[in-house]
């Protein structure tokens, strides 16, 4: 279980730096929701009216194919903006599915409400820019990857990437909080399972990570 949560949204760093007064603008027009592991938040395809803030656990957000496939693009924990995208395009559609990995704690924003806070909020507004720019150089990052490197290389260079994103140190080096299963490493950095299954062997192997339990630890040499 991913133990990071925000008790408040003020705590969130998206929001952090808003006076008192426009926090609670945005509070008290905020709706809250619970999901358990493996619910649905929001669907690929879906018209949507509002954007998600994580208050607790995780979810991954899904791409299918034309060709019915499934692609994991990112995962995402605490703290983070999803179903933003959609608030940039005029048909205001989900690019992706998102579903809980673990049980996990939302709040939602309609896109009028959200709109019109931001545009009275200039600094708002650009750590939502930052957020996406953040989202998308993460993107390129992964296809940058997928094109130059072995199953083994992006394994590891998944592993790095997430312990910077969503790690805590521990006595072993930095474990990642979001459990991860091999299949959502495989489709995470574009390979067969059984390939991903021998490069975490190797790299355990190598003293380059260790498995506890649910969780991924990268050892601290790897830094």
């Amino acid at each position: 279980m991913n133990h990071k949560r925000y008790l408040c949204l003020h705590d969130i760093p998206l929001f952090s730096g808003l006076s008192m007064e426009s926090f609670r603008q945005i509070c008290s027009v905020t709706d809250k929701q619970q999901l358990t592991k493996g619910k649905l938040l929001f669907r690929q395809g879906e018209v949507s009216n509002r954007i998600y803030v994580i208050k607790e656990g995780c979810f991954k957000l899904l791409r299918m194919t034309p060709d019915g496939d499934e692609t994991i693009l990112q995962l995402v924990g605490p703290g983070e903006l999803i179903g933003e995208m959609a608030l940039l395009r005029p048909d205001k559609v989900q690019l992706a599915t998102a579903i809980s990995i673990e049980d996990s704690k939302v709040c939602s924003i309609d896109y009028d409400t959200f709109e019109r806070i931001i545009k009275n909020q200039p600094d708002l507004a650009w750590k939502m820019i930052r957020n996406l720019g953040d989202r998308l150089y993460n993107l390129w990052e992964q296809v940058a990857d997928a094109n130059s490197q072995s199953t083994q290389e992006k394994v590891l260079s998944l592993m790095l990437r997430m312990a910077r994103e969503h790690g805590e140190a521990c006595t072993e080096g930095t474990r990642i909080t979001i459990p991860l299963t091999q299949q959502e490493i495989a489709s995470l950095v574009g390979a067969s399972r059984v390939m991903v299954v021998q490069s975490i062997k190797e790299l355990t192997m190598r003293n380059y990570l260790y498995r506890e339990k649910r969780h991924y630890i990268v050892k601290g040499r790897c830094f």
